[in-house]
């Protein structure tokens, strides 16, 4: 029986998902501080797509040496994958997801809310045991045990 990795590893190297793979492989010849700008891309009509995560990204890429920058780095990609669904894009253009940026935050608030409290404060042992039944009573002791000697 295969294991998770295996089966999403298996599903990542299929066919239908060259084209996600070309575009992450892609991406990745940016840099970090590119990376962080764009929140995906696209490819329609030979047209590559950049969506940014904020009008400062958008401004940022924009630049003509960031344009010529991407172009280049395209070429290179298209050398070395000439099989690449990339290969015919003739324009690069970039825009705001603001959309796609909401939604995004709402869905960490979402998860932020149902994630269960982080303890800062480890415990130290000192704790009032009123537990009755002698059994339950004893693990607890044996749990203070453990902490104090743990500190």
């Amino acid at each position: 029986m295969k294991s998770a990795k295996n089966i999403i590893e298996e599903i990542q190297t299929s066919p239908l998902f060259n084209d996600i793979n070309d575009k992450r492989k892609f991406l990745s010849l940016l840099s970090k501080t590119h990376q962080k700008l764009i929140a995906f891309i696209y490819l329609k009509d030979q047209i590559l797509y950049f969506a940014c995560k904020h009008n400062v990204g958008l401004q940022e890429l924009k630049k003509d040496s960031n344009i010529n920058l991407i172009k280049e780095l395209l070429k290179t990609y298209i050398k070395f994958h000439p099989d690449s669904n990339l290969n015919g894009i003739k324009d690069i253009r970039f825009f705001v997801a603001s959309k796609f940026m909401k939604k995004k935050e709402k869905i960490k608030e979402i998860f932020k809310i149902n994630l269960p409290p982080k303890f800062a404060d480890p415990s130290n042992g000192e704790f009032k045991n009123n537990i009755r039944d002698k059994k339950n009573h004893a693990l607890f002791e044996e749990i203070r045990k453990l902490i104090l000697a743990n500190k």
